[in-house]
């Protein structure tokens, strides 16, 4: 377990369930989203499958949004080409819902379908969130989600579409790679990664790993075992997470919660971004640290929108189902104070 607080739910030591198999998830997924499923061992890999699967290219440019971590850059730069200004080679866009905030989907959808474009939905921050009543990871024609950054299982993730072919496409991939190459990898990389988020150690093997996951798309079951066995327990930890947002956006001023005045989005986040002037950013993280909560200074993208973005700098501040509500209130109170 964790002694700081951050973005991701290992602060208390997960429920375990042995018996869990990937085709339970599978089975529950398919209800909730209403959509096919394949579960993986990352979002990563169902960005890389789901490019192949449309036979994007190196010659063709894949649209992404100024703000986005390495790993998915570099696992994108082996199908495509990722750029940040669309043109007349580029045959996808990536849609990252940020920390879980709906990107403005009848917009990104018009400008998509204009220019001819696949649409690949970045759900990895948040399960649940909606978009005027939607699900994110419904709208285009596939869309990624991650375990690790939504429940306490160190890796894995879940390819989702209402392409069958695709999924279908995607499980033979799983099928083609298992043997003990395959389960040795899932061994080692459940305990690197499970090392790099409650301890911190070991960092420097993450990027080898992200790269290396698309070799070996199956979830082990040292991650399945972490995850919610049925629905019920599924949308009971969304609720948590949900009751956490709830409690800070009730708490903190509404002039610092610029992204969660638009009655069009439902949010299940990974962080609140809180808009606080910028000589105050770097003193409130500080005094978070100093009761255990780890924010980031980050950009946020206020228009929602991957044609069009305008980032803006905040407080990104961490929202999930393990934190206690004595902490939350801690935090609320120093934002306020700010």
């Amino acid at each position: 377990m964790k002694k700081v607080i951050d973005a991701y739910p290992y602060d208390q030591k997960p429920a375990s369930h042995r018996g869990n198999k990937a085709e339970n998830v599978e089975k529950y997924l398919n209800e909730f989203f209403g959509r096919f499923s394949v579960v993986q061992s990352s979002a990563r890999v169902g960005i890389y499958q789901a490019l192949k699967f449309f036979k994007v290219s190196r010659q063709d440019t894949v649209l992404v949004p100024d703000f986005l971590c390495r790993a998915i850059l570099t696992i994108i730069n082996v199908a495509g080409f990722p750029v940040k200004t669309a043109d007349e080679n580029t045959k996808a866009v990536l849609v990252f819902h940020q920390w879980g905030y709906p990107q403005r989907m009848d917009e990104v959808m018009a400008e998509a379908k204009r220019r001819g474009l696949v649409v690949i939905e970045d759900c990895a921050h948040s399960f649940g969130s909606r978009y005027k009543g939607k699900l994110i990871g419904t709208f285009g024609d596939a869309a990624v989600f991650s375990f690790a950054k939504c429940f306490p299982t160190h890796n894995g993730g879940v390819l989702v579409s209402g392409n069958k072919q695709m999924i279908e496409f995607a499980r033979s991939q799983i099928l083609a790679t298992r043997g003990l190459r395959d389960t040795l990898f899932q061994l080692v990389a459940f305990k690197v990664l499970k090392w790099c988020f409650t301890k911190g150690r070991w960092p420097f093997w993450l990027d080898a790993l992200y790269f290396t996951s698309i070799l070996f798309p199956r979830t082990g079951f040292s991650a399945l075992k972490f995850l919610p066995p049925d629905m019920n327990s599924f949308k009971q930890e969304l609720e948590k997470r949900k009751s956490t947002y709830r409690f800070l956006v009730s708490r903190i001023k509404t002039e610092y919660l610029l992204a969660d005045q638009d009655p069009a989005i439902d949010v299940y986040p990974l962080y609140v971004p809180v808009f606080l002037a910028q000589d105050k950013l770097l003193q409130a993280r500080d005094e978070l640290l100093k009761v255990g909560v780890q924010a980031e200074i980050l950009h946020f993208d206020l228009k929602r929108n991957v044609f069009s973005p305008q980032y803006q700098k905040c407080l990104a501040l961490p929202c999930h189902q393990q934190i206690q509500e004595e902490k939350v209130a801690a935090v609320c109170d120093i934002i306020n104070k700010a």
